[in-house]
Protein backbone atom coordinates (compact mmCIF):
# COMPACT_ATOMS: atom_id res chain seq x y z
CA UNK A 1 0.00 0.00 0.00
CA UNK A 2 2.84 2.53 1.16
CA UNK A 3 4.62 1.61 -1.98
CA UNK A 4 1.82 2.34 -4.30
CA UNK A 5 0.96 5.79 -2.48
CA UNK A 6 4.74 6.63 -3.08
CA UNK A 7 4.61 6.04 -7.11
CA UNK A 8 1.20 7.93 -7.25
CA UNK A 9 3.26 11.07 -5.81
CA UNK A 10 5.92 10.16 -8.47
CA UNK A 11 3.77 9.92 -11.74
CA UNK A 12 1.81 12.96 -10.32
CA UNK A 13 5.08 15.09 -10.21
CA UNK A 14 7.20 13.64 -12.41
CA UNK A 15 4.55 14.19 -15.51
CA UNK A 16 4.87 18.05 -14.64
CA UNK A 17 8.49 17.85 -14.64
CA UNK A 18 9.96 15.31 -17.46
CA UNK A 19 8.83 18.10 -20.66
CA UNK A 20 11.76 20.69 -19.33
CA UNK A 21 13.82 21.41 -22.39
CA UNK A 22 17.22 19.07 -22.53
CA UNK A 23 16.46 17.79 -19.12
CA UNK A 24 17.74 13.95 -19.99
CA UNK A 25 20.23 15.24 -22.62
CA UNK A 26 22.33 17.29 -19.65
CA UNK A 27 22.00 14.89 -17.09
CA UNK A 28 23.92 12.41 -19.47
CA UNK A 29 26.45 14.96 -19.63
CA UNK A 30 26.51 15.23 -16.17
CA UNK A 31 29.58 13.73 -14.49
CA UNK A 32 29.05 11.64 -11.70
CA UNK A 33 32.74 11.34 -9.86
CA UNK A 34 33.61 8.61 -7.80
CA UNK A 35 36.91 8.23 -4.96
CA UNK A 36 39.55 5.77 -6.10
CA UNK A 37 38.57 5.80 -10.14
CA UNK A 38 35.35 4.12 -8.37
CA UNK A 39 36.31 1.21 -7.29
CA UNK A 40 33.99 0.35 -4.50
CA UNK A 41 30.92 1.19 -6.80
CA UNK A 42 29.30 -1.68 -9.24
CA UNK A 43 26.77 -1.87 -11.21
CA UNK A 44 23.01 -2.82 -10.06
CA UNK A 45 23.65 -5.86 -11.85
CA UNK A 46 27.37 -6.57 -10.74
CA UNK A 47 26.10 -5.85 -6.75
CA UNK A 48 22.99 -8.71 -7.75
CA UNK A 49 25.67 -10.90 -9.37
CA UNK A 50 27.60 -10.48 -6.60
CA UNK A 51 24.53 -11.03 -3.90
CA UNK A 52 23.97 -14.17 -4.96
CA UNK A 53 26.93 -15.83 -5.00
CA UNK A 54 27.99 -14.91 -1.79
CA UNK A 55 24.61 -16.17 -0.80
CA UNK A 56 25.71 -19.16 -2.73
CA UNK A 57 28.73 -19.86 -0.75
CA UNK A 58 27.04 -18.69 2.80
CA UNK A 59 24.65 -21.58 2.17
CA UNK A 60 27.66 -24.40 1.37
CA UNK A 61 29.26 -23.47 4.22
CA UNK A 62 26.15 -23.30 6.70
CA UNK A 63 25.36 -27.00 4.86
CA UNK A 64 28.45 -28.59 5.79
CA UNK A 65 28.23 -27.27 8.91
CA UNK A 66 24.80 -29.13 9.73
CA UNK A 67 22.52 -26.12 9.12
CA UNK A 68 19.84 -25.80 6.72
CA UNK A 69 20.04 -22.68 4.91
CA UNK A 70 17.64 -20.39 2.26
CA UNK A 71 19.38 -17.49 0.35
CA UNK A 72 18.39 -13.98 1.01
CA UNK A 73 17.02 -12.16 -2.03
CA UNK A 74 18.60 -9.57 -3.59
CA UNK A 75 17.44 -6.14 -2.38
CA UNK A 76 16.77 -3.43 -4.34
CA UNK A 77 20.30 -2.95 -5.90
CA UNK A 78 18.55 -0.03 -8.54
CA UNK A 79 18.78 2.61 -5.62
CA UNK A 80 21.63 1.71 -3.42
CA UNK A 81 23.98 1.66 -7.16
CA UNK A 82 22.54 5.15 -8.27
CA UNK A 83 23.50 6.84 -5.16
CA UNK A 84 25.82 9.60 -5.48
CA UNK A 85 28.60 9.35 -2.47
CA UNK A 86 28.56 13.42 -2.55
CA UNK A 87 24.67 13.68 -2.59
CA UNK A 88 24.58 14.55 -6.58
CA UNK A 89 21.10 14.05 -7.98
CA UNK A 90 20.35 14.03 -11.29
CA UNK A 91 17.15 15.41 -13.14
CA UNK A 92 15.58 12.51 -13.71
CA UNK A 93 16.76 10.40 -10.72
CA UNK A 94 15.31 13.61 -8.66
CA UNK A 95 11.80 13.53 -10.38
CA UNK A 96 10.96 9.68 -10.42
CA UNK A 97 12.75 9.14 -6.34
CA UNK A 98 13.51 12.62 -4.88
CA UNK A 99 16.26 11.96 -2.41
CA UNK A 100 15.11 8.07 -2.12
CA UNK A 101 13.98 9.18 1.73
CA UNK A 102 10.30 8.58 1.61
CA UNK A 103 10.08 5.32 -0.71
CA UNK A 104 13.01 4.09 1.59
CA UNK A 105 10.60 4.63 4.74
CA UNK A 106 7.77 2.81 2.88
CA UNK A 107 9.59 -0.29 1.69
CA UNK A 108 10.65 -3.40 3.49
CA UNK A 109 14.35 -5.28 3.35
CA UNK A 110 13.77 -8.60 1.46
CA UNK A 111 12.22 -10.94 4.07
CA UNK A 112 14.89 -13.38 5.19
CA UNK A 113 13.41 -16.82 4.26
CA UNK A 114 15.54 -17.79 7.63
CA UNK A 115 14.01 -15.99 10.28
CA UNK A 116 10.79 -18.27 10.64
CA UNK A 117 12.45 -21.47 11.29
CA UNK A 118 15.67 -20.29 13.43
CA UNK A 119 12.73 -18.35 15.23
CA UNK A 120 11.21 -21.92 16.03
CA UNK A 121 14.77 -23.53 17.32
CA UNK A 122 15.10 -24.37 21.25
CA UNK A 123 17.63 -21.00 22.00
CA UNK A 124 20.62 -23.12 22.51
CA UNK A 125 20.00 -24.80 18.90
CA UNK A 126 19.33 -21.06 17.75
CA UNK A 127 23.01 -19.80 19.38
CA UNK A 128 24.53 -22.60 17.44
CA UNK A 129 23.17 -21.23 13.85
CA UNK A 130 23.78 -17.74 14.32
CA UNK A 131 27.23 -18.38 15.43
CA UNK A 132 27.97 -20.66 12.36
CA UNK A 133 26.19 -17.94 10.30
CA UNK A 134 27.98 -15.39 11.77
CA UNK A 135 30.45 -16.08 14.19
CA UNK A 136 30.95 -17.75 18.00
CA UNK A 137 31.29 -14.81 20.60
CA UNK A 138 34.27 -16.59 21.48
CA UNK A 139 35.69 -17.78 18.21
CA UNK A 140 38.75 -16.61 16.58
CA UNK A 141 38.86 -13.19 15.03
CA UNK A 142 41.09 -10.97 12.78
CA UNK A 143 41.72 -7.07 14.15
CA UNK A 144 41.70 -4.82 11.36
CA UNK A 145 42.98 -1.34 12.02
CA UNK A 146 42.21 1.68 9.72
CA UNK A 147 44.54 4.28 8.58
CA UNK A 148 41.75 6.55 10.11
CA UNK A 149 42.33 4.65 13.58
CA UNK A 150 39.31 2.94 14.63
CA UNK A 151 39.92 -1.22 14.59
CA UNK A 152 37.20 -3.16 13.16
CA UNK A 153 36.80 -6.83 14.34
CA UNK A 154 35.92 -9.59 11.91
CA UNK A 155 34.74 -13.19 13.48
CA UNK A 156 37.08 -15.68 10.43
CA UNK A 157 34.97 -18.81 11.13
CA UNK A 158 31.84 -17.52 10.16
CA UNK A 159 29.68 -18.67 7.24
CA UNK A 160 29.75 -14.98 5.77
CA UNK A 161 33.61 -14.67 6.50
CA UNK A 162 34.31 -18.24 4.89
CA UNK A 163 31.36 -16.80 1.83
CA UNK A 164 33.46 -13.54 1.22
CA UNK A 165 36.94 -15.61 1.23
CA UNK A 166 35.91 -18.05 -1.44
CA UNK A 167 34.91 -15.12 -3.56
CA UNK A 168 37.12 -12.66 -3.05
CA UNK A 169 40.16 -13.94 -1.59
CA UNK A 170 42.02 -14.20 2.26
CA UNK A 171 43.13 -10.41 1.88
CA UNK A 172 39.61 -9.19 0.94
CA UNK A 173 38.39 -8.01 4.09
CA UNK A 174 41.72 -5.78 5.11
CA UNK A 175 41.78 -4.12 1.55
CA UNK A 176 38.15 -3.47 1.48
CA UNK A 177 37.92 -1.75 4.76
CA UNK A 178 41.24 0.44 4.37
CA UNK A 179 39.82 1.32 0.74
CA UNK A 180 36.66 2.48 2.33
CA UNK A 181 38.41 4.41 5.10
CA UNK A 182 39.95 6.28 2.34
CA UNK A 183 37.33 6.85 0.28
CA UNK A 184 35.29 8.62 3.00
CA UNK A 185 38.60 10.46 3.64
CA UNK A 186 38.67 11.96 -0.38
CA UNK A 187 35.21 12.57 0.25
CA UNK A 188 35.50 14.62 3.09
CA UNK A 189 38.38 16.38 1.26
CA UNK A 190 36.79 16.57 -1.97
CA UNK A 191 33.70 18.67 -0.27
CA UNK A 192 35.81 21.09 2.11
CA UNK A 193 37.73 21.78 -1.30
CA UNK A 194 37.45 25.82 -2.32
CA UNK A 195 36.29 24.80 -5.78
CA UNK A 196 33.17 22.69 -3.93
CA UNK A 197 32.66 25.14 -1.13
CA UNK A 198 32.14 28.09 -3.71
CA UNK A 199 29.64 25.78 -5.81
CA UNK A 200 28.00 25.33 -3.08
CA UNK A 201 27.68 28.85 -1.96
CA UNK A 202 25.96 29.43 -5.74
CA UNK A 203 23.41 26.37 -4.92
CA UNK A 204 22.71 27.88 -2.10
CA UNK A 205 21.55 30.99 -3.53
CA UNK A 206 20.26 29.66 -6.55
CA UNK A 207 18.20 27.59 -3.82
CA UNK A 208 16.69 30.82 -2.34
CA UNK A 209 15.99 31.94 -5.62
CA UNK A 210 13.39 29.39 -5.47
CA UNK A 211 12.38 29.79 -2.34
CA UNK A 212 14.49 27.38 -0.52
CA UNK A 213 16.60 28.96 2.28
CA UNK A 214 18.83 26.44 3.21
CA UNK A 215 23.18 27.24 3.84
CA UNK A 216 24.23 23.19 3.31
CA UNK A 217 22.99 20.87 0.73
CA UNK A 218 22.05 18.27 4.18
CA UNK A 219 19.25 21.00 5.30
CA UNK A 220 16.38 19.41 2.75
CA UNK A 221 17.65 16.20 3.68
CA UNK A 222 17.37 17.07 7.53
CA UNK A 223 14.21 18.58 6.85
CA UNK A 224 12.70 15.84 5.08
CA UNK A 225 13.86 13.10 7.58
CA UNK A 226 12.02 15.54 10.16
CA UNK A 227 8.79 15.29 8.54
CA UNK A 228 8.63 11.97 7.90
CA UNK A 229 9.59 10.92 11.63
CA UNK A 230 6.24 13.37 12.55
CA UNK A 231 4.20 11.78 9.58
CA UNK A 232 4.58 8.22 11.09
CA UNK A 233 2.58 5.33 9.52
CA UNK A 234 -0.31 8.58 8.41
CA UNK A 235 -0.68 7.39 4.47
CA UNK A 236 -2.11 11.21 3.80
CA UNK A 237 0.95 12.73 5.54
CA UNK A 238 3.42 10.08 4.19
CA UNK A 239 2.08 10.85 0.90
CA UNK A 240 2.15 14.48 1.39
CA UNK A 241 5.46 14.30 2.26
CA UNK A 242 6.64 12.04 -0.56
CA UNK A 243 4.98 14.95 -3.33
CA UNK A 244 7.10 17.60 -1.00
CA UNK A 245 10.82 15.61 -1.27
CA UNK A 246 10.04 15.04 -4.94
CA UNK A 247 9.09 19.09 -5.39
CA UNK A 248 12.69 20.11 -3.21
CA UNK A 249 14.44 17.44 -5.41
CA UNK A 250 13.51 18.47 -8.68
CA UNK A 251 14.70 22.17 -7.85
CA UNK A 252 17.47 21.08 -5.97
CA UNK A 253 18.78 19.39 -8.98
CA UNK A 254 18.13 21.82 -10.98
CA UNK A 255 20.75 24.19 -8.71
CA UNK A 256 23.52 21.84 -8.82
CA UNK A 257 23.47 21.71 -12.64
CA UNK A 258 23.31 26.09 -12.35
CA UNK A 259 26.27 26.22 -10.04
CA UNK A 260 28.23 23.16 -11.93
CA UNK A 261 28.27 21.27 -8.79
CA UNK A 262 29.14 17.81 -10.50
CA UNK A 263 31.87 19.30 -12.73
CA UNK A 264 33.67 21.41 -9.58
CA UNK A 265 33.02 17.60 -7.41
CA UNK A 266 35.24 15.92 -9.92
CA UNK A 267 37.69 19.21 -10.29
CA UNK A 268 38.06 18.55 -6.62
CA UNK A 269 38.22 15.03 -6.53
CA UNK A 270 41.60 14.95 -8.87
CA UNK A 271 43.27 17.63 -7.19
CA UNK A 272 42.82 15.62 -3.78
CA UNK A 273 43.79 12.49 -4.83
CA UNK A 274 46.96 13.46 -6.50
CA UNK A 275 47.94 13.92 -2.96
CA UNK A 276 47.18 10.14 -1.85
CA UNK A 277 50.29 8.10 -0.55
CA UNK A 278 52.08 5.88 -3.72
CA UNK A 279 51.37 3.14 -1.49
CA UNK A 280 47.69 3.53 -2.29
CA UNK A 281 48.10 2.69 -5.61
CA UNK A 282 49.08 -0.56 -5.18
CA UNK A 283 46.41 -1.32 -2.68
CA UNK A 284 43.77 -0.18 -5.83
CA UNK A 285 45.54 -2.93 -7.67
CA UNK A 286 45.18 -5.37 -5.29
CA UNK A 287 41.46 -4.60 -4.67
CA UNK A 288 40.73 -4.56 -8.30
CA UNK A 289 42.36 -7.94 -9.33
CA UNK A 290 40.48 -9.35 -6.85
CA UNK A 291 37.13 -7.44 -7.21
CA UNK A 292 37.36 -8.62 -10.96
CA UNK A 293 37.80 -12.23 -10.34
CA UNK A 294 34.93 -11.77 -7.92
CA UNK A 295 32.90 -10.36 -10.96
CA UNK A 296 33.80 -12.90 -13.34
CA UNK A 297 32.96 -15.95 -10.68
CA UNK A 298 29.75 -14.30 -9.64
CA UNK A 299 29.00 -13.95 -13.83
CA UNK A 300 29.71 -17.29 -14.35
CA UNK A 301 27.25 -18.57 -11.81
CA UNK A 302 24.28 -16.38 -13.42
CA UNK A 303 25.30 -17.64 -16.63
CA UNK A 304 25.12 -20.93 -15.45
CA UNK A 305 21.64 -20.92 -13.53
CA UNK A 306 19.86 -18.46 -16.22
Amino acid sequence: MGRLLWLTAAAVLAAGCSGAPGGEAAAKRQPDPRPLGGALHYTATESAALHRAEEQEVRKCMTSRGFPYDAIPVGDVERRTAESPYGLLTPSRAAQDGYGLTVERLEKPPADPNAQRVSALAERDRRAWEGALKGAANGPREEIELPDGPTVSVATDSCVAVARRALYGASWDRNQYALQSLRNSVVSDTLDHRLVRAAEREWAACMRDEGFRYEHREDPLKALKKRLDSAGSDAAALRATGREELRIAVRDAACQAEAGLAEQISRAQKHVEKALPPACASLLEKFRAARDTALRQAGARTASTA
